[in-house]
Order: C-alpha cells, then sequence, then structure tokens
C-alpha cells in the first residue's frame, strides 16, 4: 500500500474555499446514497442494489415465467452489471425484437407485463414523499442542502444532477421558494424541451435540476412522441420512464437521457467548473465516459467525488473500495481524467493522481476556523512504547474517517458554510 497520505484539514478547507468562491461554477452530481442517507430514518430508498434484489423477489413470487425470465436475463447480463436498469433495458430489447416468437419463455405480451410489473415495484419503493409528514421536510438532508443554495449569493447558479427517481430534490427546493429549472416547459402537461437545456443561459438565475435517469411522472405521449410530465394520481406506474431502457423516442426529439448526459459535459467543459458528486456509485458507465472524457477536454474544471466505498466483504469484514487496487473509481481518478478528478473516501483518497490514507498532520486546535472534527473522526490513540507524541502509554496517529462521503454530513457542512459567509460576510451578490 502507498505511503502517501492526505492531510483532511487541508482539504477541507479547499472545499470549503471552492465553495465560498464566486467564480467557480458549482453543480453536484447525486446518486442512490442520497435518497438513502435523507436524515429522516422513516424516509429513505433503498440503494440501487437493495432495491434490485426487493424488486426481484416481488416480481418472481408472481409468477415462475418471471422468475425464471428474470434468472435467465441475470445471467445473461453479468452480476457486475445486473440492476434494475439493466434488467429493465433487456426486457425492453427483448421486447423490441421477439416479434410473434419467445425469448427467455415469454412472448413480447408477456415482456410487457414484466415491464409493468417491475416498474410497479420500483414505484412504490421510490414514492417516498406519500409518507413524507410536513414536520419533516425541514429535517431532509435535501433541505439543509437547498438552505445553502437560497443562501448562498452566486454569480451562477448551482446544478443539481441526479440518477434518483424521487421527488425528494423537488420537496426541499420547493420548501425553501427557491426557483428552479429541471428542463420541462407549461403547466396543462408540462412536456419536455430539449432546445431550452442545451440553452440554459435563458434560464441565468435559476437553480437546475437534472434528473438523469428519469423519474415518478415522468411518461410517454403517443401522439406527438413528447415526453411529458404529470402528476402520479394521474399516471399508470408502470409507464413511467426510466432510463437508460426507455429510449425509443421519435428522433426529432432529444431523448431526456442524451440531451442531459450532453447538459452534464457543457457544464464540465466550462472554465472553472466543479462538479461535486456525493452518494453515487459510479456505475453508470456511460456517465463516467462522459465526465472523463468532458475533464479532458476542460480547461481548468475538476470532479471532487465523494466516494462512501464501504461494504461488507465475503469475510463479513469490513472492505473500502478506494483501498483496492481494482476499484473503478480510483482508477478513473489516477488514470482517465488527466488529474482532474479528486476522490474522497472514507479512509483513503486520490488527489492529484495520487492514492493514499487520510492523516492529520498534526493535532486540531482549538481555535481553527474549521470545525474538522465534526467531518473527520479520528481514530483512537494507540498504545505503543515507539518515539512519538505521547498521552501517557499511547500514540497519536493522525488517522481517522472522513465523513464527508455521507450525504448528511455533506449536507451538514453546507449548512455551517452559509453560517460562515453570512457572518463573515464573505458572500457576494450575484
Amino acid at each position: 500500500m502507498s505511503s502517501h497520505t492526505h492531510d483532511p484539514r487541508e482539504h477541507i478547507r479547499g472545499i470549503h474555499q471552492i465553495l465560498i468562491s464566486d467564480k467557480k461554477r458549482i453543480g453536484f452530481l447525486f446518486g442512490a446514497g442520497s435518497s438513502f442517507a435523507t436524515g429522516v430514518p422513516a424516509i429513505h430508498v433503498p440503494a440501487i442494489a437493495e432495491m434490485t434484489t426487493q424488486v426481484v423477489d416481488g416480481v418472481s413470487s408472481q409468477s415462475a415465467a418471471f422468475a425464471t425470465a428474470v434468472k435467465e436475463m441475470r445471467g445473461e447480463i453479468g452480476e457486475a452489471l445486473f440492476n434494475i436498469e439493466s434488467l429493465l433495458s433487456s426486457i425492453e430489447a427483448k421486447r423490441a425484437v421477439i416479434g410473434g416468437g419467445t425469448l427467455n419463455g415469454l412472448t413480447a405480451s408477456g415482456f410487457s407485463d414484466l415491464a409493468s410489473h417491475v416498474k410497479k415495484h420500483v414505484v412504490k419503493l421510490v414514492s417516498v414523499h406519500e409518507t413524507l409528514k410536513q414536520e419533516d421536510r425541514s429535517k431532509l438532508a435535501h433541505s439543509k442542502l437547498s438552505s445553502w443554495v437560497s443562501k448562498a449569493r452566486r454569480r451562477y447558479p448551482a446544478e443539481i444532477f441526479t440518477t434518483n427517481y424521487d421527488y425528494l430534490f423537488e420537496i426541499a427546493l420547493e420548501g425553501s421558494g427557491i426557483p428552479y429549472f429541471d428542463g420541462f416547459s407549461g403547466s396543462y402537461e408540462p412536456f419536455f424541451c430539449p432546445e431550452a437545456v442545451e440553452d440554459v443561459e435563458a434560464y441565468p438565475h435559476l437553480v437546475k435540476l437534472w434528473k438523469m435517469h428519469g423519474s415518478l411522472g415522468w411518461t410517454y405521449r403517443e401522439s406527438d412522441k413528447a415526453v411529458i410530465r404529470k402528476q402520479l394520481p394521474e399516471l399508470e406506474p408502470e409507464s413511467i420512464l426510466i432510463y437508460p431502457s426507455h429510449l425509443k423516442y421519435n428522433t426529432s426529439k432529444k431523448q431526456p437521457y442524451v440531451g442531459l448526459i450532453d447538459r452534464l459535459c457543457t457544464f464540465l467543459q466550462q472554465d472553472d467548473a466543479v462538479l461535486i458528486t456525493c452518494g453515487y456509485s459510479f456505475g453508470d458507465s456511460h456517465i463516467n465516459e462522459r465526465i472523463a472524457t468532458s475533464l479532458r477536454r476542460g480547461a481548468n474544471s475538476h470532479v471532487i467525488a465523494m466516494y462512501y466505498d464501504q461494504y461488507q466483504g465475503a469475510d463479513k469484514k469490513t472492505v473500502y473500495g478506494l483501498a483496492e487496487t481494482a476499484d473503478k473509481v480510483r482508477d478513473m481518478a489516477k488514470h482517465g481524467t488527466g488529474g482532474k478528478m479528486s476522490v474522497y473516501g472514507l479512509r483513503h483518497a486520490v488527489i492529484g493522481g495520487k492514492f493514499g490514507e487520510w492523516r492529520l498532520r498534526d493535532e486540531p486546535k482549538i481555535n481553527e476556523s474549521i470545525r474538522v472534527s465534526q467531518y473527520f473522526d479520528e481514530d483512537a490513540s494507540i498504545l505503543s512504547e515507539d518515539a512519538g507524541e505521547h498521552k501517557g502509554d499511547e500514540k497519536w496517529m493522525g488517522t481517522g474517517r472522513f465523513l464527508l462521503p455521507d450525504f448528511r454530513k455533506l449536507t451538514e457542512f453546507l449548512n455551517d458554510l452559509s453560517s460562515t459567509e453570512i457572518a463573515s460576510g464573505t458572500a457576494k451578490s450575484a
């Protein structure tokens, strides 16, 4: 393992400076982890692996034919790539070519029924807004993010990209009275407007919310081949659009999935653009490829990935993915982005292309302006007879757990940032 180390104090301060700089274009990319770590215990959407397990169990219990078909498609896709979206992609692809025959034991109508059941289960799992109490809305971590958005006086409004289907970001932004643009235009049946996504300067003062993998409420209008948004009571659950499985739209209209990925690329190729990811596990290879390409093309853009890399290994022991040389995010940061991507894991980081452990250079002081201890949980000192800084028989190590990859902690940091800016008068008007 590399002997290189990264001082969390230094990089927490660095993030602080980036976020209070009025010159930076700030974007966020949030994945399933942000819908799991909501800050309200009763409200969470299962992470993609758990959601996949629950949906597969649900549809398999309804029909032996479904169970067999899903098992076979799982084998075809491969365990490493199998999830809700790859399953739906496979279902849609097979339904498109099957004609009057059968595949995986299902006819075209059988695949239609299977897709419908899968989507109904997904809608049930992500419709957490239905049980969210009014008094709990302000407790959401998403609301802490929107609080920072409302208080930060920036020249360039934030852009929020998310792969989640739920309404938690909409609830938070609207609860804070923040105007935002999400690519749709209209009132009766709002329609996706790709031209407006491409030319966001038409809405220069609005926060942008881009739902890259689709959303609750999105559906397809056959009459004019448009993607529209409806309220869920007016919408059949099985008709929601989940990407990248639903890609058969009129070629004269840019598909939302493609248009929103293009928007992410355009954002990253701007001067002084910083994209902060959190809760995103880099499971969408197409998005990853476009991020890497855009970083190489951009003059001075950068990605800071808050990477919650902890999981349980086969022997039930805790594993930190970034410590593995084969980790795809580590490899992407070291070799695929020209040094323009930093990855902040829980115990390790890749910064400037160098992998290393988090380690404080010296003990935090009480009067430091940035409260490092809130966002870096130091390990206990260890018993030692070696030379070093001691407290009794203990040796201070400076290692620990970096907390900002947790969406709740990141939003707490942003809230603290807002207070610091306002108190110090550093916030600038647009």
